[in-house]
């Protein structure tokens, strides 16, 4: 058991790390998730629910338009009938044949059951002849029992129409006498008018039985399962919830309306004549006839074609796919948890790396600093070396006019000693000319040599200045290339090897000449220390000119056995070098290429060629300088160059 409760609960504990180390990276993970679940599962229980209770309110729409057209139908043969009690009646009557037109009044109520009253009436709106039918009987009402129907609706309006044409009144409750016939008996009333030959207007008037006619509606429609009512145009019922809530206006019951029964379902039915509300479905028959009613509501009372027919869905059995969708809420739910724990869970584990990775960036990076410490420590040794070399070479270079000098100089003296044992012995002007040629010649001589070392001492202290100091200056090319190296300006560098100069003049820079005499002394030592084994012989050629507009090509270039094509792409990677067993550092290249690309702002190339190589070239090794003549401004241009 303790098994099973360990995962999740390392799960947590990773989570609850990850959650206080950064909330809101484990937000950003979770939230599309949640989002996706909470947009998905209401999505879809809204789609089901459509699903479900698209047939159901499907079916409610056509038990809604079935009782409108039976409605239709039925109002629609009251209509033809009472037009053909209409034209019969006159015509009977005009014949004499009263018991005939009893007769057919009889047969007439016995053919349609669903009438229950049918008369005519004369023009004042008394009754001349009336036929009730009652339980299946039929009678004839008799003379004394005959009312005046004048000033009622069904009456006074049929007087205003033409012989042919139907008022239809209102669904109403039937009055006998003044008052409301009890039992209560829904009655909807054709009345249509004819004249006689005499001239004399009269009316037929056929009255339909609403209980039956309600009565059929309510079982059709609970036959496909919906309860169906029938609604007055001012929101009473006709036919209700219950019996005793019918024909309120009526009754003096004004709180039995659609409106106190559910008020929002009242205000939607006034909204719009059809639709749907909740389980409701409802249209006036006006509505769900779309038309096809003809002239049947042509003449007749307003409200008939008003009448609202409202159909309740009983909501369809949902538990089921609810529980479904439930339980897949609930999984996925259960899937989001799990993959968000598992996000938390890699999350912990990168920060855990990431923190060995920023132990081990921080020790990397101490161990870089203690490397470039070193690094600039034997930089600044193997500037010092070439600065030593250069001293060297100076040194050498003014051994020769000092000596010249001091063999000047001695001359000169010996001539002094001779001239005070002359002068002594007794001075001729003969040797006191000689004496003043010799001087005079040694004078010279030791002016000369003392000239030439003075030039070469200001020239070393310029070298000297540049070496040690990074300024950006206006130079002549040419002679800070030849202030490189001592050596330069001689015809050869070492026994052995020659030199070739092949520098344009009147170049003129505005450049850090310390760095350009630092990287062309580095490539001459570095082509004198590999490029010839011994015994030495070969040739080592510098040139330089312009290229383009702004751009000078510097080449160091040797004839040598040139470079390893393995090693070619390495030669300038720090420490790397061949000839550690002779003292080589591997920094020499490194700082010439730093030189050339970080303070001159320039770029090096470099060929080379192995002697039997496959490109059949001959041996040796270029190194390409292209340098601006403009150097770009460092803002370390003040600062000491070690």
């Amino acid at each position: 058991m303790r098994r099973l409760w360990k995962w999740p609960r390392l799960r947590l504990r990773e989570a609850w790390v990850a959650l206080r180390a950064h909330p809101w990276r484990v937000t950003l993970i979770a939230a599309p998730w949640l989002l996706g679940l909470l947009t998905t599962v209401p999505m879809l229980w809204y789609e089901m629910d459509r699903a479900v209770r698209l047939p159901e309110r499907q079916a409610a729409q056509d038990a809604l338009e079935n009782a409108a057209q039976t409605m239709l139908r039925r109002l629609g043969r009251l209509r033809d009938d009472t037009r053909f009690i209409a034209f019969l009646t006159p015509r009977l009557l005009e014949s004499g044949s009263e018991a005939q037109l009893l007769e057919t009044y009889t047969s007439f109520l016995m053919a349609g059951r669903d009438y229950h009253k049918v008369r005519w009436m004369d023009a004042t709106g008394q009754e001349r002849l009336r036929v009730d039918q009652e339980g299946g009987s039929i009678l004839r009402v008799p003379g004394g029992a005959l009312q005046d129907k004048r000033g009622r609706p069904f009456f006074e309006n049929a007087l205003l129409l033409q012989p042919g044409e139907i008022h239809l009144s209102p669904l109403d409750l039937n009055f006998e006498n003044g008052r409301i016939e009890q039992p209560l008996r829904p009655t909807l009333r054709a009345s249509s008018p004819f004249v006689l030959a005499d001239g004399t207007a009269g009316v037929a008037v056929v009255n339909l039985h609403g209980n039956l006619l309600l009565k059929r509606l309510r079982e059709r429609a609970s036959q496909s399962g919906f309860s169906l009512y029938l609604v007055h145009p001012e929101g009473y019922w006709l036919l209700g919830p219950t019996p005793g809530e019918a024909w309120g206006w009526q009754l003096g019951h004004a709180e039995h309306t659609v409106a106190t029964f559910d008020p929002a379902l009242w205000a939607a039915m006034q909204q719009r004549p059809a639709g749907n509300w909740q389980d409701w479905s409802f249209s006036t028959l006006q509505a769900a006839w779309r038309g096809t009613e003809g002239d049947l509501l042509a003449h007749a009372d307003p409200t008939v074609g008003q009448l609202r027919l409202l159909v309740h869905r009983s909501r369809p059995p949902t538990a089921r796919w609810k529980a479904v969708l439930g339980g897949l809420a609930l999984l996925g739910g259960a899937l989001v948890l799990w993959l968000v724990l598992a996000q938390a869970r890699g999350m912990a584990r990168e920060l855990a790396y990431m923190q060995r990775l920023r132990d081990s960036n921080a020790a990397l990076e101490l161990a870089n600093e203690h490397l470039q410490a070193a690094q600039e420590e034997l930089a600044r040794a193997e500037r010092l070396s070439s600065l030593g070399l250069m001293v060297a070479g100076v040194a050498h270079e003014m051994n020769t006019p000092l000596a010249s000098a001091q063999l000047a100089l001695g001359t000169l003296r010996g001539g002094i000693a001779r001239l005070q044992a002359q002068v002594m012995a007794g001075l001729r002007r003969s040797e006191l000319d000689s004496f003043l040629d010799e001087a005079t010649d040694a004078c010279t001589l030791a002016d000369g040599e003392l000239r030439r070392t003075s030039a070469l001492v200001q020239r070393f202290k310029q070298v000297a200045v540049d070496r040690a100091s990074l300024e950006r200056r206006d130079f002549d090319l040419a002679e800070v290339l030849l202030d490189a190296d001592p050596r330069l300006r001689r015809a050869s560098l070492e026994d052995g090897i020659a030199l070739d100069l092949d520098l344009e003049p009147g170049i003129v820079m505005h450049s850090y000449p310390g760095p350009l005499e630092q990287v062309v002394a580095n490539l001459f030592n570095n082509a004198l220390l590999h490029a010839y084994p011994q015994p030495r012989h070969g040739r080592i050629r510098l040139s330089a000119r312009r290229d383009g507009q702004a751009l000078v090509r510097i080449e160091v270039a040797d004839d040598g056995r040139g470079i390893a094509p393995e090693h070619l792409s390495r030669i300038f990677e720090p420490f790397f070098t061949t000839a550690r067993n002779r003292g080589g550092t591997g920094l020499g290249l490194h700082i010439v290429h730093q030189i050339v690309t970080e303070v001159l702002g320039g770029r090096i190339e470099v060929s080379s060629h192995r002697a039997g190589g496959p490109d059949g070239l001959p041996a040796g090794t270029c190194f390409t300088l292209i340098l601006p003549r403009e150097a770009p401004e460092r803002l370390q241009d003040k600062a000491s160059w070690p």
